[in-house]
Formats: C-alpha cells, structure tokens, sequence
C-alpha cells in the first residue's frame, strides 16, 4: 500500500514540475521530456563536432607517429581498441548500406578540402548527421505543436518531419562546404606570397624541401592555411620515398587549379633538374594577376549588389524627404479652395 502511494505521489510530482505554461502555450510532462531531450542531444553533438574540429592536422600526426613508433609497443592495448562514442556510431553507420564507398571517399575530400584533417573524423562527421537529424524531427515536431500547424493532415506532417531530417543530415555537408570556400580563399590569397618565399630560399641555395619548410615556417603568422599545408607537404617529402607524390598530395588537399601548375613545375626540377628560381617568379606573377583580376571582378559586383539595399532603405527616405514638403503644400492649397 504504501508503495502504491509513494508511486502515485512521485508521478503527481513529476506532473507537476514538468507541466508548464509560456504565455499561450501549454508544455505537458510528454512535451517537456521530448525537449529536454532534444536539446540535451543538440548541446552533445554540438560539443562533439567542436571537439572534431579541435583534431590534429597530419604535419602533427606524422611527426607524433616518427616520434612515439617506439613507444607503442608498450602502450596499453584496451587504449588503443576503445576509441571514442561518436566514432564507433559513425563506424557502424558507415557499415550499414546508407552511407556507400563513394560517398564516404567524398565526405573524406570534403573533410580535407575544409581542412579537417586527422584520424576519425570521418566517423565523427557521420555521427553528427546522424545526431543533428535525429534532433531536427522532435524539433521540428513541438514546433509543428505548437504552432498547430498542419493538424488535419498528418501526411503532410509527416512530409515536414521528413523534410527536417534530411535537412538535419545534409547540414554539416553545408557548412563543410562554406568552411572549405574560406579556406580556399585565404589559400588563395596566401600562396603567392609562399611562391615569392619560395623563390628568395631556392634563390639563397636552399633545397626543395628545405625551402619549403622554411616557407612553411616563416608564413605561420601571416597565414597560417598556407603555413600549415607547406609544413605538411615538407614533412610528407622526408617520409615518402618519391617527394612528387607529397607535391602532388600538396594540390589536392588545396584544391587550387593555380597550384597544380606550381606542382608540375617542382615535379619538373626534381625529375630533370631544371631552374626552378625562374620558373616560379614567373607563375608568382601570374598567380599575383590572377589575384588582382579577382579582386577587380569583386569590385564591380558590388554595384549589383548594392542595388537591392538602396531600393529598400535608401530611395523610400530620399523620397520621404523630398516629397513630404510638396505633399503637404498641396494639402494646404486644397484646404484653402474648398
């Protein structure tokens, strides 16, 4: 008996501290819960994704691997077999038939374009479409409550919720994709400077991947993109055995069409033992020009541009100014003839 009443008495409590009223709004218990969880899942994936986008890049991971090869013999095997919870949920959803080979290899390029790089990020991307899909149909479902929106279609409601989903899947492929426009775009304005770096080291009798560590170090401050790609393909070129491979590496995490010239000419000094100095003050130039006619094109969109917000907000106040006199003296002459 008095279980029965201390059951009875917890559940009216919980009934009545999850039960809630905003304005015309009514949360019950169900409701309270279905947000409560919602939001716990968005702040955990949101502090996920931070965390994967926190990883080490590959200069630090080639570096960590030269230097601890030694040491993992002796590590803790159940360390190394207990990788974190998002990347064992993106392992399993990748394993399954919605995610195929190609699409995991494009997400990989994405990942790298943006400059995510590193193990287990993949697995990290994946799980987080996931989450952010799975948050998105409550989300979207309390809203749709709320609102009363759609309440005599449930087909309808259920295209919404669809909707949502994917819109929740899709997101992080979204941002990927602004994030790898501004890297791409600092990397555009950063190279040329690395070319004329490049060409004062190979001009001071440097070799090639010495050069190119010393450009990579020197630029670290005033553009860290390029400093960090340069550092990167420096250390790739003491690993692997043939350098045009890091070279080529170099211009495929860049994704420049610019750069892949750049590469086709250090592929050529190594193999034939060309000048390099000349070569790359030239494609300097170039790559300056191109720069310049960029921020030209830039230049003259922006009278285009500035077309929409001087319709809006600056044409009704110069004609509010203008034609309030005038309105108001032909008020005044009207009123004095009638």
């Amino acid at each position: 008996m008095y279980s029965a009443l201390n059951f009875s008495s917890a559940f009216e409590i919980v009934r009545t501290h999850l039960a809630f009223r905003i304005g015309g709004i009514a949360f019950g218990p169900i409701d309270t819960s279905i947000v409560i969880l919602a939001l716990a899942v968005a702040a955990l994936s949101a502090f996920n994704l931070w965390r994967i986008g926190e990883r080490e890049d590959r200069e630090e991971r080639l570096f960590d691997a030269l230097r601890r090869a030694p040491l993992l013999r002796h590590a803790n095997p159940l360390q190394l077999q207990h990788p974190p919870w998002y990347q064992r949920l993106g392992t399993k959803i990748a394993s399954t038939k919605i995610i195929g080979t190609a699409k995991q290899k494009s997400l990989l390029d994405a990942l790298v374009a943006a400059g995510i790089k590193g193990h287990g990020h993949l697995a990290g991307l994946i799980a987080g479409k996931f989450c952010i899909g799975a948050t998105f149909v409550p989300l979207c479902w309390l809203l749709l409550e709320w609102r009363q929106w759609f309440v005599g279609s449930p087909m309808l409601r259920l295209s919404v919720l669809a909707g949502a989903s994917i819109l929740g899947w899709r997101g992080p492929e979204l941002v990927l994709s602004k994030l790898t426009k501004r890297r791409r775009m600092r990397l555009e304005n950063g190279i040329p400077d690395a070319i004329d770096l490049l060409v004062v080291c190979a001009g001071a009798g440097l070799s090639l991947d010495h050069a190119i560590e010393q450009v990579g170090h020197v630029l670290h401050s005033s553009s860290p993109e390029v400093a960090k790609e340069f550092s990167a393909t420096a250390a790739e070129m003491r690993v692997l055995a043939d350098r045009s491979h890091a070279l080529e590496h170099l211009a495929e995490r860049a994704g420049l069409p610019s750069l892949r010239s750049i590469v086709v000419t250090l592929n050529q000094s190594i193999k034939f033992g060309t000048s390099l100095v000349e070569s790359l003050r030239i494609l300097a130039s170039e790559m300056r020009t191109e720069r310049l006619t960029r921020f030209e094109e830039r230049a003259a969109r922006l009278p285009v541009l500035l077309t929409v917000p001087l319709m809006l907000f600056v044409l009704p106040s110069l004609l509010i100014v203008i034609g309030t006199p005038l309105v108001l003296r032909i008020v005044d002459m009207l009123t004095k003839v009638w």
